[in-house]
């Protein structure tokens, strides 16, 4: 079980009535329960008031929402460019469509190793040992230069997950030079990329955060995307997702679909409806659209005043430096025995590499927070320099 799980179990057991859970990516008021974005609710309720389908869908999912997720990913112009050599479909979540992009390549394509970076997530391992896959890590900081390096020891036809937008949890984003570069190394050495699409809109922007996608989708002959719907449209249990394949040459796409169709068939038939219908209802009218992407300019504000108020208040640099930082989490410079600390004297719940979620982080409670963590961390210099004398 990973850490993230092993903590929600320690965090649903707790029943200290100050506890803080600081871990979950899910946007939430100060009781806890899940915010959903206006434009979602009125999706929503417009859709109860006439849904009556119930039948199954076909395996590869909603052709109305697989063609809105396809235009949002990758944008009209390369839609019309590239719409022979692609084929989306729908999935159970992003975590979902991850397992179905790994599946496609063991299974379909015969690939042996996946390059996953780090710091990263830590169910991508899990997934792909589970889809039979060898993995190496590389380091995943922030000279890409160094990426590249580790990089160039891949071998042909080797598997590389990129982050994209804001998804890499240092919440580092990439300039459009760097995944330049990041293509140009995957063409030349014929690596196969598959980026993970999980927080498109929420970094700087739909467009902005689906740069390095477009830029990947141009260069390389081939590419996996995998997307979530979960966090940007603030359907969590829906499990909206998407798996993308561009493909060559228009028939390998025919190929693709039909072997994802199979892997879809044999393990969970056809995917749910309802989730990917409030998505298709937004993305494919224009009123929605718009309201939708005024609720999530809310959420990037939010979560940048979050940010920036924590940071103040700590006094310090988070170990990301001064470089920019978009998206759901904060790496904190503080040590594993802090985060323990936190977690068992005062009911505050974050990763033991001091990853921090500001989805979790309600604004009233940013300053008692930092107070707290401020108290552990002093304490904690304290005994050990008590320790070291």
């Amino acid at each position: 079980m990973d850490e993230n799980s092993l903590l929600n179990q320690a965090f649903l057991a707790d029943h200290r009535l100050g506890k803080c859970d600081l871990i979950s990516g899910v946007f939430q008021d100060k009781q806890g329960t899940p915010l959903i974005l206006s434009a979602v609710v009125e999706c929503r309720q417009r859709l109860l008031s006439c849904h009556s389908k119930n039948r199954y869908l076909d395996p590869e999912g909603m052709a109305g929402f697989n063609a809105a997720a396809a235009k949002l990913v990758f944008g009209a112009e390369l839609i019309d460019v590239f719409c022979a050599q692609l084929v989306t479909l729908q999935a159970p979540g992003g975590t979902g469509a991850l397992r179905l992009a790994f599946d496609f390549y063991a299974s379909s394509l015969h690939g042996k190793r996946l390059w996953i970076g780090t710091p990263g997530w830590s169910n991508h391992q899990q997934i792909a040992v589970a889809a039979g896959m060898n993995t190496v890590n590389f380091s995943q900081g922030l000279d890409v230069n160094e990426w590249l390096g580790e990089l160039e020891m891949a071998q042909p036809y080797d598997a590389v997950l990129l982050q994209a937008g804001a998804q890499n949890p240092t919440g580092v984003m990439l300039e459009p030079e760097e995944w330049l570069k990041i293509a140009e190394l995957c063409r030349r050495k014929q690596l196969l990329p598959i980026l993970d699409n999980a927080s498109q809109g929420i970094g700087q922007g739909v467009d902005k955060d689906a740069e390095g996608i477009r830029i990947m989708a141009q260069c390389c002959p081939e590419l996996i995307v995998a997307s979530s719907f979960s966090k940007n449209f603030t359907l969590y249990n829906e499990r909206v997702g998407a798996v993308s394949v561009k493909t060559s040459v228009p028939i390998f796409a025919v190929q693709a679909k039909e072997e994802l169709r199979t892997i879809i068939r044999t393990n969970y038939s056809s995917p749910a409806s309802f989730g990917a219908e409030i998505v298709a209802g937004i993305l494919n009218d224009p009123v929605s659209y718009q309201a939708w992407l005024s609720d999530l300019v809310k959420v990037r504000k939010a979560l940048a005043d979050r940010r920036t108020s924590i940071q103040r208040l700590l006094c310090r640099k988070s170990s990301s430096g001064s470089t920019p930082r978009y998206g759901l989490f904060l790496q904190l410079d503080i040590s594993p025995q802090v985060v323990i600390d936190l977690q068992q004297k005062d009911g505050i719940y974050l990763l033991s590499n001091g990853r921090l979620s500001l989805a979790a982080l309600w604004q009233q409670d940013v300053e008692e927070i930092a107070a707290t963590i401020q108290k552990r961390r002093f304490s904690n210099e304290l005994t050990s320099l008590r320790d070291g004398q």
